[in-house]
């Protein structure tokens, strides 16, 4: 009877202890920051602390005796249930994901820690779960991935060479476009003196240093030797790059300038070749802007305006001090290639010569584009042709008087042939007629007939040279009219003179032309013969 009364009174106590335990336990899990919950193996709820109800934005009340399972998002709750069946089937501690819906209807992550509870004799009695909102860390996590992957595949497509460096100026990360042309993939981990030339990597490593101590950006150009063995030149801009409580970063873009650099070279010594040609000149060259202010002049401009270079440079178009009449021709001029962005070539008095008096120039303007397509200046060459004008009118005055000359002198000597075939005709004609009917033997009338003969091709010859001289044939066509009157054909002329039959016919047909035959059924031999 004592001995039952003692183990009634142990199991009393036992009872109070478990109590006051499950009190002290009840009280800590109410004023957990964390979600807690007891529930059984079929997601029956039989406890939940107030950040529980805060959560589900539901009474303990209300929750109590509910399975937890119908707090799950529908299109989530079959994948909980099967993992939970899974956990009921087979116990122990394990850490688990799921959403839940919140409160205010919003999805939430929570990352659950749930332990089986068991009684005296090693049987499942519910279980207890701690959980936490992982929502914002998820996303604050997803964000960082995509931010990851961004400048990753930004990083991929970067023409740019670029690279993270750590505060020991050790590579952390190289970009594609530096992994092929540098043949940097190794690099990551090593410094420059592991991975360039000592000399050049002494230089680097000093431009990191200033970076890293000093806090800010710098733009060098460096030449570095790439994977080929060639030497290029960069320009590199490096910046530092803060942490929170640690050492900076050192990041750094590259830009490949090695072909700028060479161009830029090759451009100043073409423009140093033209500049010395420009200065070389004699005609006035010159660069005018939009605002028809002087960009450049070159020195002749002293002897062609009377003003050095410094006088013009940089000044307005009318501190040529030449009359308004030249000013508006030079305006008009400019407009037209400013407008129309085509070069052009005029002369006229557009400025003034030498004494101060008008000179013609030819001047040749040239419109300068920008990237564009715009024209933003023009090129103007200006050459004095004052005196070549003067020549040329002097020489055409001389030709004209020439001319004039010459037809005087042409005009006297056809009067003499004309007065000589008359006098001849009248004196010499006459007295061959008389001579033959004074009553010759045949031997001296052969001998008349002979003269008279050859008195008649003189007067054939001479009158058909009076009316060929009109016609102004040249000495082929003169020629070709000699060998008709002997009556040859195309083909003797042509063997003759070295032409073809061809040939022959065309100069016949510009005989004809010059005869004034052309379009005529007349024999042109027969013309020729009729000339006296």
């Amino acid at each position: 009877m004592n001995k039952f009364i003692a183990d009634n009174s142990l199991g009393r106590e036992d009872e109070q202890r478990r109590k006051s335990y499950e009190k002290r336990y009840r009280v800590m899990a109410e004023h957990q920051a964390d979600v807690v919950c007891c529930w059984l193996p079929d997601t029956t709820l039989t406890f939940v602390n107030e950040a529980y109800c805060r959560l589900t934005g539901k009474s303990e009340t209300e929750l109590l005796g509910r399975p937890w399972l119908s707090l799950i998002p529908p299109d989530a709750r079959e994948e909980v249930r099967v993992f939970y069946e899974a956990l009921a089937a087979a116990p122990r501690v394990c850490l688990y994901e799921h959403e839940v819906t919140g409160a205010d209807g919003r999805t939430l992550l929570m990352q659950w820690v749930d332990a089986p509870i068991f009684d005296e004799a090693g049987d499942l009695l519910e279980f207890q779960s701690t959980g936490r909102d992982i929502t914002a860390h998820r996303k604050a996590l997803m964000d960082l991935q995509d931010s990851e992957e961004r400048f990753r595949t930004f990083m991929s497509h970067l023409p740019a060479l670029a690279f993270i460096k750590d505060e020991r100026s050790r590579v952390l990360f190289t970009n594609r476009a530096m992994n092929e042309l540098m043949g940097s993939e190794n690099w990551v981990g090593r410094d420059a003196l592991q991975n360039l030339p000592e000399e050049v990597a002494a230089k680097i490593l000093e431009q990191d240093r200033q970076v890293i101590e000093g806090g800010k950006p710098v733009l060098i150009e460096e030449a570095i030797p790439v994977k080929s063995g060639e030497t290029r030149i960069f320009e590199t801009r490096k910046f530092p790059i803060g942490r929170e409580g640690k050492p900076p970063l050192l990041g750094a873009i590259a830009l490949d300038v090695t072909e700028k650099r060479r161009a830029e070279e090759a451009l100043l010594a073409s423009e140093e070749r033209y500049r010395l040609l420009a200065e070389a000149s004699r005609d006035f060259i010159f660069v005018l802007d939009r605002d028809d202010r002087f960009v450049y002049v070159n020195s002749a401009s002293e002897n062609v305006t009377g003003k050095k270079p410094a006088e013009l440079i940089g000044r307005k178009r009318a501190s040529l001090d030449v009359p308004p009449e030249m000013l508006a021709r030079q305006k008009e001029a400019n407009e037209t290639v400013f407008a129309g962005g085509e070069p052009l070539s005029v002369e006229g008095q557009f400025l003034m010569g030498k004494g101060g008096r008008p000179a013609w120039h030819n001047v040749t303007l040239v419109p300068l584009k920008n990237g564009s397509g715009e024209v933003h200046a023009l090129l103007g060459v200006a050459r004095d042709v004052t005196e070549s004008r003067e020549r040329a009118q002097r020489l055409e005055e001389a030709n004209v008087a020439l001319k004039v000359l010459l037809r005087h002198r042409e005009e006297d000597r056809r009067e003499l042939e004309e007065r000589f075939l008359t006098n001849f005709r009248k004196l010499i004609m006459p007295s061959l007629e008389k001579l033959r009917k004074t009553g010759l033997t045949p031997r001296q009338a052969a001998y008349v007939d002979v003269v008279e003969m050859n008195v008649r091709k003189v007067f054939s010859a001479s009158g058909a040279a009076a009316g060929l001289v009109q016609a102004s044939l040249t000495p082929i066509e003169t020629r070709i009219v000699a060998f008709i009157r002997e009556d040859k054909t195309n083909k003797e002329i042509g063997s003759l003179l070295n032409l073809s039959p061809r040939t022959v016919e065309y100069y016949r047909d510009r005989i004809r032309k010059k005869l004034g035959l052309k379009g005529k059924n007349v024999s042109l031999r027969s013309y020729l013969y009729s000339l006296s």
